[in-house]
């Protein structure tokens, strides 16, 4: 079972958050509730996704032989006006810089890619239980 625990800092809406592994993030919001000291809970979320889809396509990648040398996993959402403000869709976009002298074969990028997002990632598998998510390749 996975674990984190978010302390209050005792300065405004601030919050660390501790992971079971032993792993800290700051939390916060802009002024006037927060002191911006952290990320906002949503950017986390989009930046855990981010990195669990990030993570499976670098695996994936790497089964597939293609020759990666980097990977930015852009992650946007758009959200409903009125509270909670709820994201209402969210794009992955696997921004891939190739290495010299290599082409890249669309449709294992393409399987790596959809497996990373769609098979491996529990972040993924839960938003999607309501929650519109799409992702796109961006070669560099």
């Amino acid at each position: 079972m996975q674990r984190a625990v978010a302390r209050w800092s005792q300065r405004k809406v601030g919050f660390e958050v501790e992971s079971g592994s032993g792993h800290r993030a700051q939390v916060d919001e802009p002024p006037l509730f927060g002191e911006d000291a952290g990320m906002r809970p949503t950017e986390m979320l989009l930046g855990a996704l981010g990195a669990c889809t990030g993570i499976n396509a670098v695996l994936l990648l790497k089964k597939y032989k293609q020759a990666y040398r980097s990977l930015e996993v852009e992650c946007e959402g758009e959200q409903e006006g009125q509270w909670p403000h709820a994201f209402t869709s969210i794009e992955i976009r696997f921004v891939i810089g190739w290495e010299e002298g290599f082409t890249p074969d669309p449709e294992l990028v393409e399987r790596a890619l959809d497996e990373a997002c769609n098979r491996y990632c529990p972040v993924d598998a839960t938003l999607t239980r309501g929650t519109r998510i799409t992702h796109r390749r961006l070669d560099r």
